[in-house]
């Protein structure tokens, strides 16, 4: 899941032959395995294998509803990625990095920066609650898909659960922003724009337009396109431009990542190209 704006007109041998009394020794091998298969009833003490679980590294953890942070969430998407030292991701608001240290179940986390972008007071006070407890982690347990993250005491603080998979990104999503050109633009012009993933195919609206194309997902990686459109004329060239750029910034994703209600298309170079909320 190369930048700039672009066009949408776009797999026994068995036995030996040695003599002498080797074959015997085989043959009465054979027998003796043969003969102990066939005495043995007796059921077998050996358990079954557990499920295993999703590992605390490499995986989109999404903060679950049933933490309670004393502030509403709501839709507000919060997560959390675990990776080579560090973690990061949406805590409601801004994004956030920290350091993170694990050593069998304890887990040290800080000290977490934070981009520093002013959003609704509910958003604001989620962020706030989550960065707080998130601060204060000293311990984690992983169960099948959720996590745990608990203090020195063992209380729990955050509780997650793994997202991601096509599962995740099928359905309608509406475009907060785009990359265009140079740089991430809000959408203009009271337009929708508009992405609905089926299992193989892509469509929706590019504000004046219509598109569908396929699209590819492996793991996290996603390759979407080529996208073809209806030929309608905008009612401004300003439309017109906003929709060669959205769609031309889809066809740069290369990597996807789906956070509760938001889904954010990544280019080569970790940089944004469309950022969609479920619509």
């Amino acid at each position: 899941m190369p930048d700039g704006s672009g066009t949408i007109e776009q797999q026994q041998r068995v036995g030996s032959s040695r003599r002498g009394g080797r074959p015997l020794v085989v043959s009465a091998l054979a027998l003796v395995l043969v003969a102990a298969g066939c005495g043995s009833t007796k059921k077998s003490n050996v358990s079954p294998p557990t499920p295993t679980s999703t590992p605390l590294e490499g995986t989109n953890w999404v903060l679950s509803g049933s933490t309670s942070l004393g502030v509403a969430v709501g839709d507000v998407a919060v997560s959390a990625q675990f990776e080579n030292g560090t973690v990061g991701g949406s805590s409601g608001c801004n994004t956030y990095r920290a350091s993170s240290t694990s050593n069998g179940s304890k887990l040290t986390i800080g000290p977490i920066a934070s981009t520093q972008m002013a959003c609704d007071p509910a958003r604001m006070a989620v962020e706030r609650a989550y960065l707080d407890r998130l601060a204060k982690v000293a311990g984690f347990t992983v169960s099948g898909s959720q996590l745990t993250l608990s203090d020195s005491s063992g209380t729990p603080l955050l509780e997650f659960n793994a997202s991601g998979g096509a599962s995740a990104l099928m359905g309608a999503w509406s475009v907060t922003s785009y990359f265009a050109v140079t740089a991430i633009t809000s959408v203009v012009g009271g337009v929708n724009l508009t992405a609905d993933f089926a299992a193989t195919t892509v469509t929706g609206s590019g504000g004046c337009n219509t598109f569908t194309g396929p699209y590819e997902v492996n793991g996290s990686s996603i390759k979407i396109g080529p996208l073809t459109s209806t030929l309608k004329a905008c009612a401004t060239p300003e439309l017109d431009q906003q929709e060669q750029h959205y769609l031309a910034a889809l066809q740069l994703a290369t990597t996807y990542k789906v956070t509760g209600t938001r889904l954010d298309l990544h280019r080569a170079d970790g940089g944004y190209a469309v950022t969609f909320h479920r619509a």
